[in-house]
């Protein structure tokens, strides 16, 4: 199984680590910014990171807690599609207003499984997992989280116990999404050895959304981390959902 994580603030950087721990060796990370204090919420990057690159540390912080595990930092290595069990955990912040793309797209086979986590104001939009290809665009983004409803109100004790329950439920959404990950490269796996025999696939990364159809983005946020609320995509401001009808 490989993994290649584009973006790596706390919560990817989190599952990472646990990705590992599930005996995931092959770990291509990849961010280039500095380690910032908000960086620091699940334990993974420590103090002494700050101001070097995510990826420098995380790599660092593989190779203790597993000597078996080389992680390197090169999209240009990550193994094509027709290798099965890849699966690509794009995290990236919340597109601004203004438009236009806010990260570097590497050169991927168009086919990999994408699991695309974006955060906004505290809280994260999990994307249903699509084809690299199909991957949502910040215009698709922008609409489907204009749909939310609003956070609570500062200075009330749900204000409160979110703010408290940041690192928890962030520990809490890596342990979920690292499942997620498994879960995905596995349909890969299983599908790839049962190739021509009369064995239906068995979707476990990927479930159907509520009337069959395409599933819904789910939004993540504190304090409770079982308490996913269910978003309707909104590609109708581009043209890259195009595809996935």
């Amino acid at each position: 199984m490989h993994v290649l994580l584009l973006g790596l603030d706390d919560l990817a950087a989190a599952l990472a680590v646990l990705l590992l721990r599930c005996g995931v060796l092959g770990l291509n990370v990849n961010d280039g910014s500095p380690v910032a204090a908000p960086d620091l919420g699940t334990g993974v990057y420590r103090p002494a990171d700050l101001g070097r690159p995510r990826d420098e540390a995380l790599r660092r912080r593989l190779r203790a807690l597993d000597p078996r595990c080389v992680p390197v930092s090169a999209p240009e290595l990550f193994p094509g599609a027709l290798l099965p069990g890849t699966v690509v955990v794009r995290s990236t912040g919340h597109p601004r207003p203004g438009g236009g793309a806010v990260w570097a797209e590497p050169a991927l086979d168009p086919r990999h499984p994408l699991v695309s986590l974006h955060h906004a104001d505290g809280a994260l939009l999990r994307w249903p997992t699509v084809p690299w290809a199909h991957r949502p665009c910040p215009d698709c983004l922008r609409a489907t989280l204009g749909a939310r409803a609003p956070g609570p109100v500062p200075g009330d004790p749900g204000a409160v116990l979110t703010a408290w329950a940041r690192p928890a439920h962030a520990a809490a959404v890596a342990g979920g999404l690292a499942v997620e990950v498994l879960a995905v490269a596995l349909d890969a796996l299983w599908d790839d050895a049962l190739e021509g025999e009369a064995v239906p696939a068995v979707q476990r990364g990927a479930p159907e959304g509520p009337d069959g159809g395409w599933p819904r983005a789910r939004l993540l946020a504190p304090p409770w981390p079982g308490d996913g609320t269910p978003l309707e995509l909104d590609r109708g401001l581009c043209l890259c959902g195009l595809g996935q009808a």
